[in-house]
Formats: structure tokens, sequence, C-alpha cells
């Protein structure tokens, strides 16, 4: 690999960050269309939809991608053979978990009374994220090359054709499924892009590697990845999950107003955690002062942008949601003022995440996610039944706060 130095990693946040940002203003502008468009009952169907898939997309990847920008950060000669053997085994993680997400939809379909269309929209959700885990893969790879420019160049373009074709659909009357057509439009091309970008522009070739020992390899290193993914999606999908069953689609929408603008938000700390953790990795192995100042400034960064930004939003959080999505979803200024109190918590969970992974401590990170996920859970069943959408903006925000102090100890 090629000596790091500070210029590459700024570089690479820059692109990242500004991608992102440009990205997600794009896709809060959207978002706030098709949240006008469909009302609160369509968006908790979409919203639940694209929580329930996003689940099992975890399953998919099983923390092979974060395994391959690893592993080829350190050694670049390496990564043709890694995503040979990724490839192939994510061909039979793929088909596993499709099959999963059919079966247990259609069970909780029948013991929820979920309607034909519920349903069918969550199959739809399910060909966005097979297209949606291959990328990630592919851009793992640039990633680790420390070239991610092109990866910013094509999550803009792929926001951009989500948002026309979304306005296209829901102005000619299309609802929820309209919208995830419009995802599944982006991604198609997210998907044909980087596929590009590896095997042609990157020149590597598309090899499949069938080799069950190496296989078992694999997912014993990328156990730790692939459960703290799976915490983190099911800390991300839990609430949604649980108000669809517990609470129904309005409140699903309410809830995931002031969510969709929380997260817009954490395009800054995962901008930093992306652009860092390959620097991390090399560092951990060849510098490892290095290694801690790089943390240092993430974490600095991160506390002067989440103050400002959280109590701005709590003074004015009636005003924005009053303006942005109208009198339909007043109800959502109290999560997102919840959310905001508990923002520099959601922020800083970034970097130390990243950091735990980098250097190794991966099973660590994975237990305490485990420990903020059940707590999540546990808080969500208790406040739920009563408290609704107020009360998974809590169970979301206590977890956050667990987790820092669980990973902190640990840097």
């Amino acid at each position: 690999m090629e000596k790091q130095n500070n210029s590459q990693i700024a570089k690479n946040a820059t692109y990242l960050t500004v991608a992102s940002i440009l990205q997600k203003i794009i896709s809060f502008g959207y978002y706030i269309y098709i949240a006008r468009i469909l009302g609160d009952i369509n968006l908790g169907k979409y919203a639940f939809a694209l929580s329930f898939s996003s689940i099992f997309v975890i399953f998919m990847d099983f923390g092979l991608s974060p395994v391959l920008t690893r592993e080829g950060a350190k050694e670049n000669k390496d990564i043709q053979k890694y995503l040979s053997y990724i490839l192939a085994l994510k061909i039979i993680l793929i088909t596993g978990s499709i099959i999963a997400m059919i079966i247990i939809i259609n069970v909780m379909g029948n013991l929820e009374n979920f309607s034909a269309y519920d349903i069918n929209l969550v199959y739809l959700a399910g060909i966005i994220i097979v297209l949606d885990t291959l990328t990630f893969s592919f851009y793992s790879v640039y990633r680790a090359w420390q070239k991610m420019k092109y990866e910013a160049i094509g999550v803009l373009i792929y926001q951009i054709i989500i948002a026309c074709v979304g306005v296209y659909l829901l102005s000619r009357g299309s609802e929820a499924m309209g919208a995830l057509v419009a995802i599944m439009a982006g991604s198609i091309f997210n998907f044909s892009y980087s596929l590009y970008l590896v095997f042609v522009k990157g020149k590597l070739k598309f090899k499949l590697t069938f080799d069950r020992k190496k296989f078992f390899t694999l997912l014993k290193i990328a156990a730790p990845f692939a459960l703290a993914g799976i915490f983190f999606k099911l800390n991300g999908s839990v609430d949604t999950v649980m108000l669809k069953s517990l609470s129904g689609d309005r409140f699903v929408g309410w809830y995931n107003v002031a969510f969709k603008m929380t997260m817009a938000l954490t395009v800054l700390p995962g901008a930093f955690a992306t652009s860092f953790f390959p620097a991390m990795s090399y560092y951990f192995k060849h510098d490892t002062s290095k290694l801690k100042s790089v943390f240092e400034k993430s974490m600095v960064y991160l506390f002067i942008l989440s103050l400002p930004i959280g109590i701005g939003t709590i003074l004015i959080a009636n005003d924005l949601i009053i303006t942005i999505y109208t009198d339909a979803f007043e109800a959502s200024v109290i999560a997102l003022q919840i959310f905001m109190a508990g923002l520099f918590f959601i922020f800083i969970n970034y970097p130390i995440g990243n950091f735990l992974n980098a250097v190794n401590r991966q099973t660590i990170n994975t237990m305490n996610m485990g420990i903020a996920l059940l707590i999540n859970i546990v808080l969500n069943m208790i406040l739920i039944p009563k408290y609704t959408y107020i009360g998974a903006a809590f169970s979301a925000v206590i977890s956050s706060v667990v987790l820092v102090f669980l990973g902190f100890p640990w840097v």
C-alpha cells in the first residue's frame, strides 16, 4: 500500500463529505416531497418496507465488504483474491437471505393482517437491497485503494436519479410503490457504475472462487463486522417494525419524519468515519502515534458540528416541521427534539465504532452494539405500547448514549 498522508485523507474526506451532503440535500428535499404527496399512512407503509428489507441486507453482506476494505488497504495485491472469494460467497448469502425474507414477511403478514400491497412493497425493496449489497462490495475495492471520489460521484448521481424518477411517478399518481421503483432505478445505475469501475476501469477480473474452507475463514473474520452490522441495522429499523405492529402506519409516518431528518445529519460523521477507516487500519499496523491523532481530530470535528446543530434544531423544531411537512406532521416535532437532544452521542458513535474495527477490536464493538440493541428493544417493548412514536424516539437516543459509554473506554 502506498504511504498514507494527511493530504490524501483530507481529499477522500472532502470527496465523500461534499457528495454525501449534496446527496442528503437532494434526498431530504425529495423526502419532503413524497411525505407531502403520500401523507402519514402511506409514508408509513413506504418506511416499513425499506426498514424491514434493510435488516436482510446485512445477512447478504455479512460484514464481508468491510473485510475487503480493511485487508485490501493493508495489502493492495490481495484485493483480487479477496474479491473473487467474497463475490462467490455473497451469491450464497443473498439467495438464503431472500428466501428468509419472503417467508418471514408472509408469516408476519398473516399474523398482523398486512395487505397484499404491503407485502409487495417488501418484495420490491428486496430487489433493491440485492443490487445495493453488490454495489457496496464493489465500492469497497475503491475504498481500499483510497480512491473515494468515484464512489462520491456514483452516490450523487444515484440520488439524482431517485429524485427525478420519483417526482415523475408520484406526480402521475403513483404512491408508495412508485417511490420504491424510483429507488430501484437509482440502484440499477449505481450497481452498473460500480461494476464498470471495478472490472473495466480497475481492470480486476470478474471471477467467482468457491472454496468451502476459505469461506469459513472469511466468515470467521467477518463475523464481528456482520454482527455489528446486524445490530446497527436493527437499532435503526426495529423501532419502525415494532411501531408498524404495535401502533400502525400513521405513527410510523410521524416517527420517520423526525428520524429521517436526524439521519440526514449523520452524513457528516459517516463521511468522516468512512474516509478515516482505511487510514486507521494502515496506521494501526505502521504508525500508532498517527492513529491516535486521526481519531482525536475526528472527535473534535464532530463535537464542534453536533452541538450547535442539535441545540438550534431543538429551538426551531416546531416551525421547521410545520413549514416543511405541513400541519399533518406536527406530531413529529417532539420526536425530532428528542433526537436532537442526543445528536452528539449519535455523531461520535461513528468514529468510536470505526476505530475499534480498525484496530482489531471489532469483537468488543460488536458486543457493545448488541447490548445497546437489547436495551433498545426492551425499551421499545415498554414504551411503544403507551407512548407510541415518542417512546420509540426515547429508546433510540438512550441506546446511542449507552453505546458511547460502552465503547469509549476501549479507545
